[in-house]
């Protein structure tokens, strides 16, 4: 029996044609902002670029693992046991990278304005953070290497699930990840931001001279799209992950609340690169001013060059 069964056809279909759209402009979206981070870095400027390129594979990697979801909803699970571990495991690796991700330019940012002198006698080290990041997202997620396996439903359909753990090992660890890989990052993700905000309201204010503000704006923009990024994961996240937690504690049951909520996370692999490209760069066009297959023109040479240099002066202020 497939997980759809039960569903009427329109929203089988529905679900189809939603994940088939954005799957295409998640996997075309997040290939263009690495190709775009990946030229950056190669000019020096890596800072918040390094950030962006590891949001966006692990957005990437997110998307291309839910193709088996995708068929274990239409039909059944077809991977096998070992890519049953493999996939449940590492799609909550890719969701607490890419939160660890976040909470990082958060930190960044606000030392980059709070103390801007320290920043900028630091070295480079973001390289060392990202891999220190992942070996934590690893270590964090590698419980789900034993407790998912695969098993048989009612109808003799192989299914993929979390049986090993039982209700109360659910319990525990999904709340304990809750709280420490959720609700903590994004409220000192919402404080950094806040008091980001502030401490660049302050500092126009009390030195109002052309230079202070335009090292300001500089700031502002690059902190336009942390704050995109962390709204649409807090829209898009939140109600999977309440929802989730209501299931394991048996408040509710899987039903349109929880297909919705995962149809959700998976839209916010494709709304990052969107937001990235709005707020990264002016009107929207950052699709239409790279191409990572071909070079550009002289003229879009010098264009990238400028908004290159404006992003990574507003980093290192």
């Amino acid at each position: 029996m497939a997980t759809s069964d039960g569903f009427p056809t329109a929203v089988i279909v529905s679900f189809v044609v939603f994940y088939s759209v954005v799957f295409l402009f998640s996997v075309a979206g997040n290939t263009v902002v690495i190709c775009v981070s990946y030229l950056k870095i190669k000019r020096g400027q890596r800072s918040i670029n390094a950030f962006i390129a590891n949001l966006a594979i692990a957005d990437l990697t997110f998307t291309v693992l839910s193709t088996l979801d995708f068929v274990n909803f239409l039909w059944a699970w077809h991977g096998g046991r070992v890519s049953c571990k493999a996939q449940s495991f590492l799609i909550e690796v890719c969701y607490t990278s890419s939160i660890m991700t976040l909470t990082l330019i958060s930190f960044e940012r606000r030392k980059a304005v709070i103390t801007p002198l320290r920043v900028r006698t630091s070295s480079h080290n973001e390289y060392i953070k990202l891999i220190t990041l992942w070996i934590a997202s690893l270590v964090i997620g590698s419980p789900l290497l034993f407790a998912y396996d695969i098993s048989k439903d009612a109808s003799g359909s192989l299914i993929c699930g979390n049986a090993s753990f039982g209700d109360l090992g659910k319990q525990v660890y999904y709340s304990i990840h809750t709280v420490f890989v959720f609700i903590v990052p994004l409220t000192y993700m919402l404080y950094a931001q806040f008091t980001t905000f502030k401490a660049l309201r302050t500092r126009v204010f009390l030195t109002p001279h052309a230079f202070s503000t335009a090292s300001s704006k500089r700031h502002r923009k690059v902190a336009k799209i942390l704050v995109a990024l962390t709204m649409a994961f807090i829209v898009c996240w939140t109600p999977f992950i309440a929802i989730r937690t209501m299931m394991y504690y048996h408040l509710t049951d899987e039903g349109y609340f929880w297909r919705g909520s995962q149809l959700l996370i998976f839209l916010n692999t494709a709304l990052d690169p969107l937001l990235y490209g709005i707020y990264g760069e002016n009107n929207g066009r950052f699709f239409q001013r790279f191409n990572c297959k071909r070079a550009p023109s002289h003229a879009a040479k010098t264009r990238t060059t400028e908004l290159s240099s404006q992003l990574h002066q507003a980093w290192q202020k």
